[in-house]
């Protein structure tokens, strides 16, 4: 379908007069342009007005049909490749000023002498080779993080995957001790004194980290269980455990380092410590008492319960967790996001959810 055309729709649907038309086709095709047309879950060929046209099809009601169209136009945070680029560029100065904030703590003087005094200087050097970067999943951009820091990390000091094998372990090591080796025999302690865990986004936390069932799960704790043995040999004894995501909603925020705190309390070890390039305001929320009460009885009406699985759990109309996030990440739509701009229904639900940006599953509910 030709965009002119599926515009004409569009218009149509929503009941425009020529002048609104015009103005709405202008603002709606610059973040066409710019963004929503290189969503990755569109099917090839696919583009965003055709997605747009299905998604306002569902509604009878024009009253329905204006407020969605309101969500797009006023509340949805559509975040770019780019945009998720810049903000894998921001980890590496939030990893450097961690690192002098400890080596102006263990030779007692201020931050700013870390720039040109000469024992703080080395030690820098020596805790930025000493530290390893971790990917938690293959959204966590870490090979877009050691082309920005070219020069800087080293490959042998970059893994894709939290899963690392005895062999890896081994080669990590043996390429650390060579690099230390080279610097002199003071510089023979070849473990690493930190390990940065990498993710791209977190809406809820509770993949990362949670207490269920009497038990903590999650990425941490699968991590803690199977490393913990390697502190005082491949791992430094007091070893800093950073977990950083590119992007996380505030409810994430508070729930991580709550999380973390608990945790590490109960297992010690690893010193633990949450960063993040950037925190999504809590304004952004959609909940019960939004200042857009239309749009959240829409949300609540327009739900379809089969839409939800063992991974999402029930009342998802907000989202997982009830998180509310208007979010759409260019590789994929979460699914803390609210339900309405994700959620597709069986053909013969009622009501049938159409999604704006179709979200891939991560997790099957097939047995």
């Amino acid at each position: 379908m030709k965009h002119e055309l599926a515009f004409t729709l569009i218009g149509k649907q929503l009941d425009w007069s020529d002048a609104q038309f015009a103005g709405e086709f202008r603002k709606l095709q610059l973040m066409i342009d710019h963004k929503y047309d290189s969503y990755q879950g569109f099917q090839p060929a696919t583009r965003f007005h055709v997605a747009l046209l299905n998604w306002l099809s569902q509604f009878a009601n024009m009253a329905d049909k204006e407020t969605v169209y309101r969500l797009l136009k006023e509340r949805l945070i559509f975040v770019s490749q780019r945009e998720m680029h810049h903000l894998v560029s921001l980890m590496m100065p939030i990893v450097e000023r961690l690192a002098r904030e400890r080596v102006a703590s263990l030779l007692g003087i201020p931050v700013y002498q870390t720039w040109h005094d000469g024992a703080a200087l080395s030690r820098l050097d020596l805790m930025r080779r000493r530290t390893l970067y971790v990917g938690l999943s293959d959204g966590a951009r870490i090979d877009v993080f050691r082309r920005y820091n070219e020069g800087v990390v080293s490959n042998e000091q970059v893994v894709a995957f939290v899963e690392i094998s005895e062999d890896k372990w081994k080669d990590l090591s043996d390429e650390l001790w060579k690099s230390l080796a080279r610097n002199g025999p003071s510089r023979d302690k070849a473990h690493f004194e930190v390990v940065c865990l990498v993710d791209d986004f977190s809406g809820s936390g509770s993949s990362l980290l949670r207490y269920d069932g009497g038990a903590w799960k999650g990425k941490i704790s699968k991590f803690y269980k199977a490393n913990k043995k390697r502190l005082s040999s491949e791992l430094a004894p007091d070893c800093i455990l950073q977990i950083h995501h590119h992007l996380a909603s505030h409810q994430a925020k508070q729930q991580i380092e709550a999380d973390l705190a608990a945790f590490c309390h109960e297992h010690p070890g690893f010193r633990c410590i949450a960063t993040f390039s950037y925190v999504l305001p809590p304004d952004i929320v959609i909940r019960d008492s939004d200042r857009d009460d239309q749009l959240v009885e829409l949300l609540k009406r327009w739900y379809d319960p089969d839409i939800e699985d063992e991974h999402t759990k029930k009342d998802i109309w907000f989202g997982y967790k009830q998180c509310g996030l208007p979010l759409v990440l260019e590789h994929n739509t979460p699914n803390n996001s609210v339900a309405l701009l994700w959620a597709t229904s069986d053909e013969d639900a009622t009501p049938q959810m159409k999604p704006l940006f179709a979200r891939r599953k991560r997790h099957s509910s097939n047995g």
